[in-house]
Parts: C-alpha cells; structure tokens; sequence
C-alpha cells in the first residue's frame, strides 16, 4: 500500500496557513476601512449637528452641507454604500447619515465587533 507523499500534506498545510493569513488580513482591512468611514460619518454628524443647533426652527440643506454628505458618500466602499435620498433639511440629514451609520456597521461587521476590537485605537481616530 502505496502512503501519500509528505509534500502533499505539506502543500495543504501551507494553502490552509496560506487561506487563514488571507482571511484575517482582510478581516484587519475591512477593520481599519470601517474606522475610516466612522471617523468620516462622526465627523459629518458634528457639522451636521452644528448646524442643527445654530438654527433650532430648520434649515434647508445648503450646497456646502450637500458636498460634505457626498464626499464622505464617495469614500464609502461600493459595497457599504446604500441608497442616501435627496434631503431638503439638515435635520433630514442627520437623520440619514444617522442610518447610514448603522447600515455601514451592519455591512462592514455582520457578526458585531470581534473580541480584538483596539478600542483605544477606536478613540484616537474620534
């Protein structure tokens, strides 16, 4: 009875070590591009907000506060990006860029955040 080669073990053993190092860099990608986009979302909330506050009766959308929702829109991953609509008010904004959010993380980390989360790397790109 003829044994496998030793190579042929070997060789599975190197595509398999080959396979979980691939899938867990595209994990740490896929981590460090979803911290990108909430850094960018974060940041578009506290314009938006700003604004929000300065005036409590509403405020039509202007073009600066358009070009900054479609600028972050245009850095999000084509799969992460969903239907934004148009808004009229900045309150609309806000709360689209509010579920964008949440559609993001739900796309990004379809399982919840991993045990290795760095939140300490979290709160320094904040």
């Amino acid at each position: 009875m003829a044994r496998p080669p030793v190579t042929s073990n070997l060789n599975k053993a190197n595509s398999e070590i080959v396979r979980l190092w691939w899938a867990s860099a595209s994990q740490a990608r896929t981590l460090k591009q979803y911290r990108k986009v909430r850094l960018r979302t974060d940041v578009l909330l506290d314009y938006l907000e700003r604004l929000n506050m300065q005036y409590p009766k509403g405020r039509e959308l202007d073009r600066v506060a358009r070009k900054a929702i479609e600028e972050v829109l245009a850095e999000l991953p084509e799969a992460w990006r969903p239907d934004f609509p148009d808004c009229r008010t900045v309150q609309e904004a806000l709360d689209h860029v509010f579920e964008l959010k949440s559609e993001v993380r739900r796309r990004a980390l379809p399982d919840g955040l991993p045990a290795s989360w760095d939140w300490d790397a979290d709160a320094e790109h904040q």
